[in-house]
Order: structure tokens, then C-alpha cells, then sequence
């Protein structure tokens, strides 16, 4: 997809990681950061957030650490882990679009059946999510009787 247009391949634990990617902005290459944790390096905030500005000149930029460098329409900011299922803050989340590459046949399987029935049979999808709305109101009122009796046992008295 990327690879023609030298795409650089970096880590947050690269030397000179901040000069890297601000190398790509100003030259509109792509950029992929392997390896992220469930924490990201504060230094990309103005990437994820999008927060280009003009200058007086008309010259697109990012503030990127203490600089403000060029920024080429063309670049494009990637992101890997290899959590299996990695949970990031909101702030991150609503900055970035989470995509889960990790499909197994039953899950694929079960999204397919999902749609067939929605286009098919509205209605049986229809029941089928009022029945798991049912099922979860039913969890919760459990949850308060077996707290409610737990309570009452606790508070007997024994004669």
C-alpha cells in the first residue's frame, strides 16, 4: 500500500524518534509506529489531533515538540500493537480510528448471520435485541437480590 512511497517504520523507543517523524510531516511520507502499549508518547498529541494551523504565509504547519515544522498534506500516521485487546484512554480513542484485525472464522460467521437477518428479517432482529436488553436488565436485578440477600444473611443473628 505504502511501501512505494517509503514509508518509515519506526518504534516510541527509536533514537531520535520525535526528528523522525517530524522528517516525514515536512516531506508528506507515511509514517507507522509498531509496538504502541495501551500509552502513547504525548509528543504525537498534535498528529492524533489533527492540529494543523496556517501560518500568515498561507503555509500548512504542526506544532511538533518545541517547533512548529511544515506539514505535507500527503502524510498519513499509522499505529500497531500487538495487545490482543488493548484498552486506551477516551481522549486517545476519540482522536483515532481503532480497527481489530483479529477475525476468527466463528466471529466473521456470526457478523455474516447478524446482517443476513437484519436485511432479511428486521423484526427477528428487532426481538433478538430487545431479548438481550431483557436479558441484561435481568443480570442487574439478580445482581441486587443476591446482594440484597447476602446483606440479610450477614445481618442475622444467630440464637
Amino acid at each position: 500500500m505504502n511501501k512505494d512511497e517509503g514509508m518509515l517504520v519506526l518504534k516510541f523507543t527509536t533514537k531520535n524518534f520525535l526528528r523522525e517523524v517530524t522528517a516525514v510531516v515536512r516531506n508528506g511520507k507515511p509514517c507507522l509506529v509498531e509496538d504502541i502499549e495501551e500509552s502513547l508518547d504525548p509528543a504525537i498529541d498534535p498528529i492524533l489531533g489533527q492540529q494543523q494551523f496556517m501560518t500568515e504565509a498561507g503555509i500548512m504547519q504542526i506544532r511538533l515538540g518545541s517547533d512548529n515544522v511544515d506539514y505535507d498534506e500527503n502524510f498519513k500516521f499509522y499505529m500497531t500493537t500487538k495487545l490482543p485487546n488493548p484498552h486506551y484512554l477516551p481522549e486517545i480513542c476519540i482522536k483515532v480510528t481503532l480497527i481489530n484485525f483479529t477475525v476468527t472464522f466463528e466471529g466473521l460467521e456470526q457478523q455474516l448471520l447478524g446482517d443476513v437477518v437484519i436485511a432479511e428479517k428486521p423484526e427477528v432482529e428487532e426481538k433478538r435485541t430487545q431479548l438481550v436488553l431483557t436479558m441484561a436488565e435481568d443480570q442487574k436485578n439478580l445482581k441486587k437480590l443476591e446482594d440484597t440477600i447476602l446483606e440479610k444473611l450477614s445481618s442475622a443473628t444467630t440464637e
